[in-house]
């Protein structure tokens, strides 16, 4: 299915999906509902006239798993591809969602994991872009968020070096070049500080 939207020549090194305790909170809600819905239903028992309270508490509460259902099904065709070029979200139902980040365009890689993550095994992956303004894709709930990173970032590493570092090639040959960051031409010198 998600292999479908890759370009031809595109390897996939990972896929994964969010973690199962996405899930929990849906099913948690849903088993408290239906538990309501049935105190509901067996007070107000069929030996009163109120077949019209049972019906409607039962549909309700098949709606209810229907719609649990469907979470499930959602989460079940959501996979996140990290390639050789791009990290890639595929989603969707009914309706297919994809978002790509070419590599060329992540300028910053986090992994954030509390004490709950930790120990239940998942984190969040914070990927930034180069481009001004723009805002972070977070990926939350990842499983083996150490894993998924290790893998994006010896992806990353394996590609070209960005030119970010200038040679000084006036030098002898036999001397080590010196890498030395770019000048930017329109700094306007250190920032004022600020008091709070």
């Amino acid at each position: 299915m998600a292999r479908s939207f890759l370009a031809p020549g595109e390897e996939v090194v990972r896929t994964t999906r969010k973690h199962l305790l996405v899930l929990a909170r849906p099913a948690l809600g849903t088993l408290v509902l239906i538990g309501i819905l049935g105190a509901i239903g067996w007070f107000t028992g069929p030996q009163s006239t109120t077949d019209v309270v049972d019906q409607a508490c039962g549909a309700l509460a098949g709606l209810l798993l229907l719609r649990f259902v469907l979470k499930v099904r959602r989460w079940c065709n959501e996979r996140i591809l990290v390639t050789d070029r791009r990290i890639a979200t595929v989603g969707g139902f009914m309706a297919r969602r994809v978002s790509s980040w070419p590599y060329v365009r992540i300028h910053d890689l986090g992994l954030r994991r509390s004490i709950t993550g930790r120990l239940l095994g998942y984190g969040t992956v914070v990927i930034e872009a180069t481009i001004p303004g723009s805002a972070p894709l977070v990926l939350e709930r990842i499983p083996d968020p150490n894993g998924f990173y290790r893998d994006v970032m010896e992806v990353l590493m394996e590609g070209p070096l960005p030119d970010m570092v200038e040679v000084d090639r006036g030098r002898d040959e036999t001397d080590e070049a010196v890498a030395r960051p770019p000048v930017d031409e329109a700094d306007t010198g250190p920032l004022p500080r600020v008091v709070v």
